[in-house]
This record gives structure tokens, C-alpha cells and sequence, in this order.
């Protein structure tokens, strides 16, 4: 099946063989992983976690790896996958080269991917086809009758910031090794800001104050990909026959990753804890507000 599939695009017209074998895969792998943050949000339900915060951070954490190893890591093996995967085992040792030569040869598939997700990601982020259907579903079926409620949602962490952490991921891997798809990155995240102010500002409401408790996660994503890119380096300066340049790029690791582990001890309770000070200050300014009893009637259902 497959071989038919090849000699059809193979004998296709030079300009539709390029948009299957350039557009058409990142444009499927978008439409796949659209579902993606929806059903992980659902694991993080049944998971038990009492608060919508623990859930989102829950289902982030889970959309970013799925992300990582599916869009990432497989988009890198070229060839068959099982051959692939049976490789990688029975040579362990070489997977740090097939990961460099893979990388440099997949660097078009990535531009193709971030145009993609700028385009039609943040077209659909505008539009929200998905939740209008939804909703007319939900109006039609199992809440016909009831009161229609505003159409209004919360800003969906879960599901933004893992694929803004997957395009961070892809620039600092890449930005060394081949920096073709830099300048598109750029664009995609100055379209992403235009996008999501104006999301934030007329569209989403706020639910609850995330104060903060994504930035910790944000900055664990980034330090991956700071490491995978130096791993990267090491793997291609092997391949490139500089030993020296190989080994110079060690202590680099060691220090990002003491670094990493200092942010935890130095900053990281900050996020994780609020001072009495900060919560008596903020209570009186509620109080000064008004919002006393607003703040009572959410905290409610705050944990529903």
C-alpha cells in the first residue's frame, strides 16, 4: 500500500507532488493534534485533582510531552518506524547521531509545521469552530429548554502554551543547527501576540488568578530544549569528526542543569507559596473594593 502510495506522488505534477509531500503532512499532523489538549484535560479529570488550576497544569504537562514525542521526535525518523525504533535498540549507542542527521534533514518539515500552526492554528484560535459547534450541540441536545448561557470560555492553558513551548523547542534546537526556520518563527510569534491580546482582552473571561504558576513550568520546558539542542551540538560535532568541539560542549550542560536546579531552590517557592503578608495586603484591598463577598460566592465552586 505504501509502495503505490509513493509511486502515485512520485508520478504526480511538480506542484501538487510538492504540496503532498510539504504541506499536506504538517497540515494532517495539525488536524490530529487539535483533539489532543481536549482529551488530555479529561485524563487530568479523572486524576482527581480538586482545583481547575491542578488540572490545567496537569493536562499543560501532558500536552507538552505528547507534543514533544509525537510531533517532535517522530517527525525526526525518516524511513520506517519500526526499522527505526529496531535500529535505535539493537545500537543504542548511535541514537545521539541518527537524532543529528535526522534533525539537519527535517528542518523544511518544521517551517512547513510553524506556518501550518501560525496559519491556520490562530485562524481557528479566532474563529473557534470548535467550541461554536459545541455549543449548538450542547443547545440542541442535552440542553435544550435550559437557560442559554453567555458563550463565553476562560483562556485555555492547556492548550496554547505547550505548542508555544513546542515552537520554543523547535527555534533552539534549530538555531545552531540549521536557522532556516528562525525567521518564521518570529513571525509566528508576533502574529501569536497580535492573536492572543486581542483573545484576552474580548474574548476569554478569567475564571481564576493563575498567579504566575505557569511560569515555573515555562521555564522547566525551555531548559529541555536548551538541553536537547546541546545534545543535538554534541551529536553533530561527532558527526562533523571535531571531538574537541564535542567535549567543550559537556560543562555546558552541567551548568544549565545546576542552574535549573538552583532556580528551583531560589525561586520556586515563591510560586509555590503566597506570604501572609501578600494575602492580608491583598484582602485589604478586596475589602477596600468590595469584592469581599464576590470572592466568598466564588470560592464556592471554586473547587467543583
Amino acid at each position: 500500500m505504501f509502495h503505490s502510495v509513493t509511486s502515485h506522488t512520485l508520478q504526480a505534477p511538480p506542484g501538487l507532488r510538492s504540496f503532498i509531500t510539504g504541506y499536506l503532512p504538517s497540515a494532517i499532523l495539525n488536524g490530529f493534534i487539535y483533539i489532543v489538549p481536549f482529551a488530555m484535560i479529561g485524563l487530568a479529570r479523572l486524576v482527581g485533582y480538586i482545583s481547575q488550576s491542578k488540572k490545567d497544569i496537569n493536562a499543560c504537562n501532558l500536552v507538552f510531552y505528547f507534543l514533544v514525542g509525537n510531533v517532535f521526535f517522530l517527525s525526526l525518523l525518516s524511513g520506517s518506524l519500526l526499522d527505526q525504533i529496531g535500529e535505535s535498540f539493537s545500537h543504542p549507542k548511535d541514537i545521539p547521531n541518527r537524532l543529528a542527521s535526522a534533525v539537519s534533514a527535517q528542518a523544511d518539515f518544521f517551517v512547513a509545521y510553524i506556518l501550518t500552526n501560525g496559519l491556520a492554528g490562530f485562524s481557528l484560535e479566532i474563529l473557534q469552530p470548535g467550541l461554536l459547534l459545541w455549543d449548538a450541540l450542547k443547545s440542541h441536545t442535552w440542553d435544550r429548554g435550559k437557560k442559554k448561557r453567555p458563550y463565553v470560555y476562560s483562556l485555555p492553558y492547556y492548550s496554547i502554551i505547550p505548542f508555544v513551548a513546542l515552537c520554543m523547542l523547535i527555534g533552539i534546537v534549530y538555531e545552531v543547527v540549521s536557522p532556516l526556520p528562525l525567521p518564521f518563527l518570529v513571525g509566528y510569534f508576533l502574529l501569536g501576540y497580535a492573536v492572543f491580546i486581542n483573545q484576552i482582552e474580548d474574548v476569554y473571561i478569567t475564571t481564576y488568578e493563575t498567579c504566575g504558576l505557569y511560569w515555573p513550568y515555562v521555564h522547566h520546558y525551555i531548559i529541555v530544549a536548551i538541553i536537547l539542542m546541546q545534545v543535538t551540538m554534541i551529536s553533530l560535532f561527532g558527526l562533523k569528526a571535531k571531538p574537541s568541539a564535542s567535549f567543550s560542549v559537556i560543562p555546558l550542560m552541567v551548568v544549565i542543569i545546576l542552574f535549573n536546579e538552583y532556580c528551583k531552590m531560589r525561586f520556586l517557592p515563591t510560586f509555590n507559596h503566597v506570604s501572609i503578608q501578600d494575602a492580608k495586603n491583598n484582602d485589604e484591598l478586596d475589602k477596600k473594593d468590595g469584592l469581599m463577598e464576590e470572592n466568598v460566592r466564588k470560592a464556592l465552586d471554586a473547587y467543583c
